[in-house]
């Protein structure tokens, strides 16, 4: 069984690699070889983390929180400033994210150990920086343990409905004002369609206008005339709706549902604890990843900046999936 599950996952990431490639290679071909070589050092990693014990790792997992903690904060410390925010560390001159970087290791810590409000502090640090959408992915890295532990589900729940009463002065006093028009402009996009509406209004034309076999490759007017932005960041899937349209799309989305399917089968199929709920936890970061950003594409989400996994370009993101991989096939 744990053959064919790694077949499978190495199928469905063949297809994403290949997806990612070409769509690059189409609206950024500038960023190939760099793209290229994440994906080398993710497999590299992929590699590293096949040879980590998950069981070891518990001796460590007090040093591992406390790096990861000062990592987080890190961007902060450097005020490192892009686009208003400071989620970034450059370091001899390539760009790395720690919120992304940390979540392997994270995870590690909640897997084997029985203070999971802990990752509370994490969380905020991201927060602080501030960076809505990685604190969101990072925090769903908790939901495996809250489902684990009966008492700490109901406390969630409690917790979630307590939220959500306060969720009014929680947008008035807690969000930013470039959050809370995101939320606005969500709601009617065309409300302001020069500002903050005209990402998801060119997303939505993108999509669209790709049809069920899609304009052809370096043929989508919205990417390659510039007309959607982050075009192949955050609005990656948009950007290959239009070239590649329903077919190909399609495509990627079948490919998710393979990964994602098999490491929750691979989750339930391993005795060890720590590894299962590893597992379960890279696969629902996964999921909800590719969710928000394919629902922030078509408008049913608002825009929280979630990269599109193994899809948008950005090395952090995809050298950390792959580690994380390693990780669960190291047994």
């Amino acid at each position: 069984m744990s053959r064919s599950l790694w077949l499978t996952t190495l199928i469905s990431l063949s297809v994403l690699f290949c997806i990612n490639i070409l769509m690059i290679s189409s609206i950024a071909p500038n960023l190939v070889l760099k793209q290229l070589l994440a994906w080398l050092i993710g497999i590299i990693l992929f590699f590293v983390g096949k040879q980590i014990n998950l069981k070891q790792l518990n001796s460590y997992k007090w040093p591992i929180f406390i790096i990861s903690c000062v990592l987080l904060f890190l961007p902060i410390l450097l005020n490192s400033i892009n686009r208003g925010s400071r989620r970034w560390i450059y370091l001899f001159g390539a760009t790395l994210q720690p919120s992304e970087l940390v979540k392997p290791w994270l995870m590690s810590f909640l897997a084997t150990t029985n203070l999971p409000l802990l990752h509370f502090i994490p969380v905020s640090i991201i927060m602080a920086q501030p960076d809505l959408g990685s604190a969101i992915s990072v925090f769903f890295l908790i939901i495996p343990i809250i489902l684990y532990n009966k008492k700490l589900l109901k406390l969630s729940l409690l917790l979630g409905f307590i939220f959500i009463l306060a969720s009014p002065l929680v947008y008035k006093y807690v969000l930013h004002d470039y959050q809370q028009n995101r939320i606005i402009t969500f709601l009617n996009p065309k409300a302001d369609p020069l500002g903050e509406g005209y990402n998801v209004i060119q997303s939505q034309i993108a999509i669209g206008s790709g049809g069920i076999f899609g304009k052809g490759y370096k043929k989508g007017t919205q990417g390659q005339l510039l007309f959607l932005p982050e075009k192949h960041t955050d609005f990656m899937f948009a950007t290959t709706a239009e070239e590649l349209g329903l077919v190909g799309i399609s495509i990627v989305v079948f490919a998710y549902y393979l990964l994602i399917s098999t490491l929750f089968n691979k989750a339930f199929s391993t005795k060890n604890r720590a590894l299962f709920l590893f597992t379960l936890g890279i696969a629902i970061q996964i999921w909800m990843q590719t969710f928000v950003n394919i629902g922030m594409n078509i408008g049913i989400l608002p825009v929280t900046g979630i990269p599109l996994p193994f899809i948008s370009v950005g090395g952090s993101s995809l050298m950390t999936l792959l580690f994380s991989l390693g990780i669960i096939y190291s047994s």
